[in-house]
């Protein structure tokens, strides 16, 4: 087969992005319905096609079921129904107080009674080519992951220090916030620990777990068998929670 021919053939299935590293090997990776493919810094294009075509049927469904995924993810639009801890909260979109009824002139975000109030000035509508759909979803959105990352650091940071406490960890040293594509948390062996605050749409015992599994990384900077004996120690009902991850994390993935 030709390089033209390989070249043709992928590209009617999908795209790619190449990352050439100082690696040895070739690496094929799937994200969020993009291929992403790690290459040796001098790897011949041909050579990387032709590794890809071998993997085509491979690439294929994993492109396919990620992009049926992305079309289940949470939407901050209005009415849309959303997980807080386990809790459901409405959302609601407006351009007027639901107080005083008059036109906001400042974007904000509050709850009241199980409803996430999001109010965003309509004068922002003439500022962007968006319509007012994807205007409104877009302001939501920017709204919506400062206020969750609030609550993260409200609920998981006190209960990380607490833990930390019972299990007479005294090398935690600072925990911060930060949504990445593939980790839930992340723990350094400096004693920092890090959290996707998106986590928090999960119900209540699957985000306890994320935390009970950095916090005994502060015991234990690996994955041995003495750090799963440890978590699940701490933890029991770790099967549950990383099941619950496995089949419904990718919801939690709001862009």
């Amino acid at each position: 087969m030709t390089e033209a021919t390989i070249n043709n053939s992928l590209e009617n299935v999908h795209n790619y992005k190449l990352i050439r590293t100082r690696r040895r090997t070739l690496g094929i990776s799937v994200r969020r319905g993009i291929v992403e493919v790690r290459a040796p810094l001098k790897a011949p294009k041909y050579w990387i096609n032709e590794c890809l075509e071998e993997k085509r049927s491979w690439i294929s469904k994993q492109v396919s079921l990620q992009k049926l995924q992305l079309q289940d993810i949470y939407r901050i639009n209005d009415g849309a129904i959303l997980p807080l801890l386990g809790d459901t909260l409405s959302i609601r979109i407006s351009n007027h107080s639901r107080l005083s009824g008059k036109v906001v002139k400042r974007a904000s975000i509050s709850v009241d009674d199980s409803i996430l109030w999001i109010d965003i000035p309509p004068t922002i509508a003439q500022e962007t080519a968006l319509s007012t759909e994807q205007l409104q979803e877009e302001k939501a959105t920017q709204l919506f992951l400062k206020w969750i990352k609030t609550q993260a650091e409200s609920y998981m940071s006190e209960t990380t220090q607490a833990l930390a406490k019972q299990m007479n960890l005294d090398k935690l040293n600072k925990i911060s916030y930060r949504r990445t594509a593939s980790k839930w948390g992340h723990c350094t062996s400096e004693g920092n620990i890090q959290y996707n605050p998106l986590l928090m749409l999960a119900p209540q015992y699957v985000v306890d777990y994320i935390i009970a599994h950095e916090v005994c990384h502060l015991r234990h900077a690996n994955h041995s068998k003495q750090f799963w004996n440890l978590v699940d120690n701490v933890y029991p009902q770790r099967n549950h929670a990383e099941n619950w991850l496995k089949q419904h994390g990718h919801r939690l993935a709001i862009v």
